[in-house]
């Protein structure tokens, strides 16, 4: 049975005293007002020249690689030869450069080892305005139609090199009002070139009210239609559930579950997609232990191997460490999501994770545990 005990093994090479001090910024972390304060307080320190990045990295630099590809390499080869492939998800802004990146590394530009997913985050491409208007068939002006064809032509180019390449691309958006018109994108793709292999994946969060149904749809559509679909899912209980500013009753694309229906529709979808793992490629995003245990005794009661190509468990790169390398060290296919760009880009998005997955100060709190779990093993072995 699957277990996640064991810590030796995770912090192996790490000595008691960078154990402590990670345990306290770790403590720090799961205090959501205290991290937020101290993240923004990073931010202005930096702006202003004051103690330059030392704050702020000091916070985060175990979450990130730093806009450097030879750090980007550094920690894709670490994962590699740990059994864990590697996800970018780049967070600058401006420029271009997101995309720019996006495309190299789908080109395999830097040959990256172990890197297998990319994520593109299209808030960053394209305005949600313009996505929800598609979505509900809203009038675009000429200007809005531009814009969206612009990003449908860069969103193909980047698919048809990924699929040259072996990668894949993940297709997400935390608009919940924009989401019909990017599924509607999604399957087209998938259409395309998800034939031979899974090329393309859209993320559905679960507390979305129609994510459930979608997904249905989407692996029968994908099993009668000749292309395997792909489907990442994740629980999350977004800012706009928190505020209650989507919670209602109408059942429409911008409305959301609350947390027992989101995790009931969690343990309906996942059984739906190791029960027809033949015909769908899955991507588990959960730093949860006990979502954790529970996908991998549902995948032995399935039937699933370890080591099935169609399952890919993702944590993000340092939030998790403990579940992460416990997965890979057992045969299961694992991910890492690694945010690549400046530190102050990097801040940014890690503030506003705080909005968008409620769970985070719990994700910190877990790892802190798990080191606490590897001091005090230590502490007995002496």
């Amino acid at each position: 049975m699957f277990s996640l005990s064991n810590t030796e093994h995770v912090f192996e090479g790490r000595s008691n005293a960078s154990l402590r001090c990670e345990s306290l910024i770790l403590s720090i972390l799961s205090k959501k007002m205290v991290a937020k304060s101290l993240i923004l307080l990073s931010i202005f320190a930096k702006r202003l020249k004051i103690f330059r990045d030392f704050p702020g990295k000091l916070l985060v630099k175990r979450f990130f690689s730093h806009n450097s590809i030879d750090e980007l390499k550094e920690i894709s080869t670490q994962n590699f030869h740990n059994r864990i492939l590697s996800c970018i998800l780049p967070v600058s802004s401006g420029n271009g450069s997101a995309a720019n990146l996006l495309s190299d590394l789908a080109n395999n530009k830097y040959d990256i080892p172990g890197l297998e997913f990319l994520f593109l985050n299209v808030d960053d491409y394209i305005e949600p305005r313009i996505l929800s208007l598609v979505s509900n068939d809203g009038f675009l002006n000429q200007v809005d139609k531009k814009t969206f064809q612009s990003f449908t032509d860069y969103v193909d180019t980047l698919c048809e090199i990924a699929s040259r390449n072996n990668k894949s691309i993940i297709l997400y958006t935390a608009h919940f009002a924009g989401f019909s018109a990017l599924h509607a994108i999604a399957i087209d793709l998938m259409q395309r070139y998800n034939t031979q292999k899974t090329t393309v994946f859209l993320l559905f969060h679960l507390c979305h009210f129609n994510s459930q149904n979608r997904i249905v749809d989407l692996v029968r559509r994908g099993s009668s239609q000749g292309f395997t679909p792909g489907i990442a899912i994740a629980k999350y209980l977004t800012t706009e559930y928190v505020n209650k500013k989507f919670v209602d009753n109408s059942h429409n694309d911008s409305s959301c579950h609350g947390f027992n229906q989101t995790k009931r529709v969690f343990y309906e979808v996942t059984k739906f997609l190791l029960n027809n793992i033949d015909h769908v490629s899955a991507l588990l995003i959960s730093h949860n232990p006990d979502n954790i245990l529970y996908l991998t005794s549902l995948m032995e009661g399935c039937g699933v191997g370890h080591s099935n190509k169609n399952v890919t468990f993702l944590q993000r790169y340092g939030m998790a460490k403990s579940i992460t390398l416990n997965l890979a060290n057992r045969g299961y296919n694992v991910a890492t999501i690694i945010p690549y760009g400046n530190l102050t880009d990097t801040l940014r998005w890690i503030h506003g994770l705080y909005g968008f997955d409620p769970s985070l100060p719990n994700i910190f709190t877990e790892q802190r545990f798990a080191i606490l779990r590897e001091l005090n093993r230590r502490k007995l072995e002496n």
